[in-house]
This record gives C-alpha cells, sequence and structure tokens, in this order.
C-alpha cells in the first residue's frame, strides 16, 4: 500500500546553496515520529523514530520548510511541533522538505 504521495516542487529562490531538491510529503493523520530541531536556517529533522511514516522519506538534517502551504522557515521547533500537534487529526497534512543529495547538512 502507498502510504503518501511525493511530489518534487522547486523554488529558484531558496537561500540554501549546492546539491537541493524540495520536495513535499502528505502525512497521515496521527504522530509523524520525528524530533525537530531548531536551527538559524530553519526547523530541522534531529531524529526519526522506528515506525514513522516518515521513515525512508526524509533524512536526519532535512529542513521542514512547509505545512499545508505555510512558510515554516521562520519558526523554531516548538512552534512548529505545537502546529503539527494541532493538525495531527486532519486527514493528512502537506508538508515540504528541503533536502540535500550528498551535500553537508547544517
Amino acid at each position: 500500500a502507498v502510504r503518501s504521495q511525493l511530489q518534487k516542487i522547486s523554488s529558484p529562490t531558496s537561500p540554501f546553496k549546492s546539491n537541493q531538491r524540495e520536495f513535499d510529503f502528505y502525512a497521515p493523520r496521527g504522530p509523524l515520529g520525528v524530533v525537530i530541531e531548531s536551527t538559524p536556517k530553519g526547523p530541522r529533522i534531529q531524529s526519526i523514530y522506528h515506525g514513522s511514516p516518515l521513515l525512508g522519506i526524509v533524512d536526519h538534517g532535512d529542513y521542514i520548510i512547509g505545512l499545508d502551504d505555510l512558510n515554516t522557515k521562520g519558526m523554531g521547533a516548538a512552534q512548529l511541533t505545537r502546529l503539527m500537534a494541532q493538525r495531527s487529526e486532519q486527514p493528512q497534512r502537506k508538508i515540504s522538505f528541503l533536502s540535500f543529495a550528498g551535500a553537508t547538512k547544517g
């Protein structure tokens, strides 16, 4: 069974450099099973729990740049975590990520 749909998006004005890829993940209802950390560049995946719907989709160090089309780049981890929890009972949530393929995340 397919857990979600991935959709590639692009942003020519992204402040991040190097090999990067932006994509959306449509997360199911319930907890996401991730720990988010605050960084100067925005909220970032610190760790992913076994059983998370994001396991195999995102990596440690990927940035969360959007939630349901809301720009999250300026949010801290606590603010984003609260927002995700408030929306956890929606049938699905659109989460946008910025991932660095083969680049140092930091």
